[in-house]
């Protein structure tokens, strides 16, 4: 016969493995999307594609994104339009880095009030925003010389955006100082960071077939461990992805057979 406290236990048992089945269900259905970055601990998988959708920890996660180019709000005005972001639903926020006001001068390293990249993206997880960083070195964004510094074009021989060594080991020098700001606020490591953009539309350029490749390792090399991720535009799909990196397009409007095109690009990565 089992006694009262015997029966007591047996209860007890019994409701925590029924809790246990329940939260094991409840985590299966659980959509991150409205998970912010200071809630989440334990970090290792990060974000990743599977299949038509993204997850985050292996839970369903949806972007809900929108751009705030830091280099563009007065650094007073960051917080009212990161709140601003967050009330209208999005989850994510987006944001190039242009080399040429970080590093006007060649060797000469500014991230320092309104261009303090660090305090940028800590405020967003402060917020309760993800990030997308997209570091170029290219960054197009309606931005004189797409964020290339001019000094670049002292080099009469200088072919930009290419595998040139004159333009590499400017990149690698740059991609020394910026990725060593970025790398601590990754996911994986506490920070916002959830993805990174591997250069920006080269497809549309597409001038040398080694160039992607090498932005793919500069980033990988100095430490980068989230999702990689190319973008571009239709017509530039085709030769604006590199294996390992995720590739995305750019709409100027809704089109399906633009969507199975991403598909077999996709596909082929």
């Amino acid at each position: 016969m089992w006694g009262c406290g015997g029966r007591k236990r047996r209860r007890l048992g019994g409701l925590l493995l029924l809790l246990l089945l329940l939260g094991g269900l409840l985590l299966r259905r659980f959509n991150w999307s409205s998970l912010v970055p200071l809630q989440l601990w334990g970090r290792t998988l990060g974000l990743q594609a599977e299949d038509s959708e993204f997850s985050l920890e292996g839970m369903p996660f949806r972007i809900f994104g929108g751009s705030m180019h830091y280099f563009r709000v007065p650094k007073e005005y960051w917080r009212d339009r990161m709140v601003k972001m967050k009330t209208c639903g999005l989850n994510t926020l987006t944001t190039y880095v242009p080399w040429n006001l970080h590093e006007a001068a060649r060797g000469k390293f500014d991230f320092s009030g309104n261009l303090d990249l660090e305090a940028f993206l800590t405020m967003a997880a402060e917020v309760g925003l993800w990030v997308i960083l997209r570091p170029g070195p290219y960054i197009c964004s309606e931005w004189d010389l797409g964020g290339l510094p001019s000094w670049l074009l002292q080099d009469p021989e200088m072919q930009l955006r290419t595998t040139y060594k004159g333009f590499t080991e400017a990149v690698d020098a740059y991609f020394d100082h910026l990725m060593a700001r970025v790398v601590p606020l990754q996911y994986k490591k506490g920070g916002p960071i959830i993805a990174v953009q591997v250069e920006n539309e080269y497809g549309s350029y597409a001038k040398d077939p080694h160039y992607l490749t090498y932005i793919k390792m500069a980033l990988l090399d100095r430490g980068i461990v989230e999702l990689l991720m190319t973008s571009d535009n239709k017509d530039g799909l085709s030769s604006g992805y590199v294996e390992g990196a995720l590739a995305t397009v750019n709409f100027q409007k809704m089109e399906s057979s633009l969507l199975v095109y991403l598909d077999t690009i996709q596909l082929g990565t």
